[in-house]
């Protein structure tokens, strides 16, 4: 991890004014495109004058590295709450985890539209950030995939591909939220797409998926 430099020794309060810079970065970026977002605008959407910018951040870089390591946050603390998917069969917990998942993105879907937006301006190490955090959530949702086929929950099935139909389908809902909203909320989306992949994995017709 990387240092970004700050004029301030207070480390609480470099890391809530980040925050703040991070927060406010992502909703201009996805509205503007990265490119066409200056610092001194920035500066004054955080009510602060470009220097006031630059004493918690060195270069409008170190505002990319920093979103992206707080996606890297954002995706621990989705999959902790994944793990503590408590008991019962494999296949709630697969149902608990999509959940989870899911309203996650939901919550944090400019960061999902951020990365999308900047990807391209990325550094190669920060582009490799983001690939590993996509990869982790795809990695937990192949273990799961592959536990319940260990234990005849789920037919025989390319769990790796799955797992990452599931992440791709989440991923839809951020990226895509301005036509789906319009006919779905987020928890009848899950509902139904976490319906279909049952069915998919049982063999089991939707219909009697949801009656269970």
């Amino acid at each position: 991890m990387r240092k970004v430099r700050t004029y301030s020794t207070d480390i609480d309060l470099v890391q809530e004014r980040r925050a703040q810079i991070v927060q406010t970065a992502v909703e201009l970026i996805v509205k503007r495109g990265y490119n066409r977002t200056n610092t001194r605008e920035l500066a004054t959407a955080l009510g602060m004058s470009t220097g006031g910018l630059y004493h918690w951040i060195g270069s409008k870089d170190d505002i990319l590295y920093l979103i992206v390591n707080f996606t890297s946050d954002l995706t621990q603390g989705l999959l902790d709450n994944c793990a503590r998917c408590g008991g019962g069969t494999v296949t709630q917990k697969l149902k608990e985890s999509i959940k989870i998942y899911f309203s996650g993105v939901e919550e944090f879907r400019n960061f999902h539209n951020f990365i999308n937006h900047v990807m391209l301006s990325l550094s190669a190490n920060d582009r490799r950030i983001v690939y590993q955090n996509e990869s982790r959530i795809v990695d937990y949702f192949e273990g799961l995939l592959d536990e319940g086929v260990k234990k005849g929950e789920f037919r025989e099935i390319d769990c790796k591909c799955i797992a990452h139909n599931i992440v791709a389908i989440a991923n839809a809902w951020a990226n895509r939220g301005w036509y789906l909203k319009r006919y779905y909320t987020i928890d009848k989306y899950t509902s139904e797409e976490t319906d279909n992949l049952l069915a998919q994995l049982t063999g089991v017709p939707t219909a009697s998926v949801r009656s269970r």
